[in-house]
Formats: C-alpha cells, sequence, structure tokens
C-alpha cells in the first residue's frame, strides 16, 4: 500500500516476539539496501532474508518504504543510545554536535545505496507520516533526539537552555536537509561545512569569565 491508499505508518508497542520479528525485518532491510539501494527492497527478499514468511511479514508492515522508515527511525533510536552511553568529550555544544556530524556524515558516505534508499523512502513517506508525530525523522521539536542529546551531553556553561532548544529544533531540520542532500548525490564535505557553519552561528561560544 502507498499514499494513495490511505495507509498510515502508526508507532505501536509491541509483545517481546512480535518486537523481535520488526528487529529482523528491519535488519534484512537494512541489509538489502546496504548491498542493492532502494530497489533492492521488497516485502518477499525481505521476508526471505529474515527467515520469516510473507504473510508474516505484512502482519507488520504494508510496503518497503514503511520498512525503511523504520529503518531509518531505528538508525536514529541508536544513534541516541550512542551519545547516551558515549558522549563526546568536547567543550563545547557545538564542537560536540559537530563531532557526531561528522561521525554521521562517514557512516552515511561509506554506504551510498543505504541512504540513498532511507532517504528516498522517507520522501515518499511524507504523507503516511504527517499524521504521526513520533514518526517524522527530523524535524523538530528535537525528532533527531540525538542532536538535543549531544548539545547537553557536556558542559554548556553561557547557553541558556531555551537556546539550546532552538538550536536543537533548527539543527534537527537542517540535518535532514543535509542528509536528504547527501542522499541525492551532494558531496558530504560541502555538507559538513554548511551544517558547521550552521551550528557555530546558532551556538557561538561564550568566553568563560576569569574573575
Amino acid at each position: 500500500m502507498d499514499a494513495s491508499t490511505g495507509a498510515r505508518v502508526v508507532p505501536t508497542l509491541l509483545s517481546p516476539a512480535r518486537a523481535a520479528t520488526r528487529e529482523k525485518l528491519i535488519v534484512a532491510a537494512l541489509e538489502l539496501a546496504e548491498d542493492g539501494g532502494y530497489d533492492a527492497v521488497g516485502i518477499r527478499p525481505v521476508a526471505a532474508r529474515a527467515g520469516v514468511s510473507v504473510p508474516t511479514a505484512y502482519q507488520h508492515v504494508s510496503s518497503k518504504d514503511q520498512l525503511l522508515v523504520e529503518a531509518l527511525m531505528s538508525l536514529g533510536a541508536r544513534s541516541t543510545e550512542g551519545v547516551r552511553q558515549r558522549p563526546p568529550a568536547d567543550s563545547s555544544p557545538a564542537d560536540r554536535l559537530m563531532r557526531v556530524f561528522r561521525r554521521v556524515m562517514k557512516q552515511a558516505a561509506a554506504k551510498p545505496l543505504l541512504y540513498s534508499a532511507l532517504y528516498r523512502a522517507y520522501v515518499a513517506s511524507g504523507p503516511l507520516t504527517a499524521g504521526a508525530p513520533d514518526i517524522a525523522v527530523g524535524f523538530g521539536p528535537e525528532r533527531a533526539a540525538w542532536i538535543g542529546e549531544t548539545l547537553r551531553a557536556g558542559d554548556h556553561a553561557g547557553v541558556e537552555d531555551a537556546d539550546l532548544e532552538a538550536a536543537a529544533r533548527i539543527l534537527s531540520t537542517l540535518f535532514l536537509g543535509a542528509m536528504v542532500g547527501l542522499a541525492a548525490g551532494r558531496p558530504s564535505a560541502e555538507v559538513l561545512a554548511v551544517l558547521d557553519d550552521a551550528t557555530h552561528r546558532l551556538l557561538p561560544e561564550t568566553p568563560r569569565s576569569t574573575t
């Protein structure tokens, strides 16, 4: 099913067994997309890679776009957990965030077919995710939760909480645009330069008082 059918991507609470099956499907979709891009992903090949039946796969997702969007969400959740477990040690919020941005861009540049597939599905699924606020990846407020986590992961003296929140919303949206551009073939160095400029303009370092 696609946007014209009225299918909607919605978050659900799953039993452990269903959650395990969903995870298998997501892993299979990521593997297929990494090897062959968007066109390599389909419910049947994903089900075969995951070791489940096609009807079982359709109990979890209605289309490959939905599955790829959920895979993108899963990667975002992993990024958030990674920041929590291993926060960057840079002294300023802007430098911490740029360190994570560079890490993500390096991963995306190493797997161009995968990230092109993920963001192609995201763009295609816009009408499906519009009414599901927990699904929208990258739009504020802090839908890319790891951005806010990174900004707050260390010292942010001199930066008001309201400024951090506003910066997280803006940078979340900019990051989404950057990733769509990267997936469309924009050079990663160019994308990072834009993010670096925006991040340091939004969050300039405040000199500490020596008195």
